[in-house]
């Protein structure tokens, strides 16, 4: 998988969910992004809720000096069911372009686990050191967009304590979460403590070890806060810090689940 298909897939997990309600109820977030310290780009989600279902429909696109030397506009949605401890995709789809390249994927989901998928472009014939995805690796899989979106159950203390394993459509990676602690976080929508995890990433297949991309995000740890959406037990990221070899990608939600 290209390095720049995982950085767009680590995107567009910055969704989220609003309480459990019996009509539907529409959700707005923003968050900013920044790199070093610098903006280079915005994203924007609407997530519709009910006590049976959700979907989320989400923007991306670079902006400030991110644009002098790469245009990068895309979107992505998901849609699904919601169970008692998680949230279950059914249909997951991402398309962005990247200067004059479109990179897009459609993946179909049944029971947590792929049921069918198609990417453009497909992988060239992989090179020798290229992991391949197993079916096996696909029977139970999350998806970037609403894979962030955590059901914390009675005890919110063991929000950090799982790993999430990502897929989306090029690539499996695990999510590695652990706890970190609480920081205080203040926004339009939310304010008080958030939860702190530290994340490693774990590539299980669709990516060559050989990769210098691949070799540097596997050494770092990436930070995730995550806050809880009103009244219910869901919780989602409002700050991220992801390294890159340029220097940290921060994450900021600006409107945290506005109705």
């Amino acid at each position: 998988m290209p390095r720049l298909p995982i950085l767009v897939s680590l995107l567009a997990a910055f969704a989220l969910a609003g309480p459990l309600h019996a009509e539907p109820r529409v959700y707005h977030t923003s968050y900013n992004v920044s790199l070093i310290g610098l903006p280079v780009a915005k994203a924007s989600f609407e997530t519709t809720l009910d006590t049976r279902s959700y979907s989320v429909d989400g923007t991306l696109a670079s902006s400030g000096l991110a644009d002098i030397f790469s245009t990068i506009k895309g979107k992505s949605s998901v849609s699904g069911t919601i169970g008692p401890d998680r949230l279950t995709a059914d249909r997951y789809s991402l398309a962005y372009r990247s200067d004059r390249k479109n990179w897009s994927s459609d993946v179909a989901l049944k029971g947590g686990g792929v049921a069918s998928r198609s990417v453009a472009p497909d992988r060239p014939a992989p090179k020798k050191d290229f992991v391949p995805v197993t079916p096996e690796q696909l029977k139970r899989v999350v998806d970037p967009l609403s894979g962030l979106m955590l059901r914390a159950g009675k005890d919110p203390a063991s929000l950090c304590d799982r790993s999430l394993p990502f897929y989306d459509g090029w690539s499996r990676m695990d999510l590695k979460l652990s706890p970190a602690g609480r920081k205080p976080f203040s926004t339009d929508g939310f304010k008080g403590d958030a939860f702190v995890c530290d994340v490693r990433v774990d590539l299980v297949s669709g990516f060559r070890p050989s990769s210098k991309g691949v070799k540097f995000i596997t050494r770092q740890t990436i930070q995730l806060w995550f806050a809880p959406i009103a009244d219910t037990d869901i919780y989602a990221p409002v700050h991220a810090v992801i390294p890159t070899q340029i220097g940290p990608l921060t994450f900021t939600a600006t409107q945290f689940a506005k109705g």
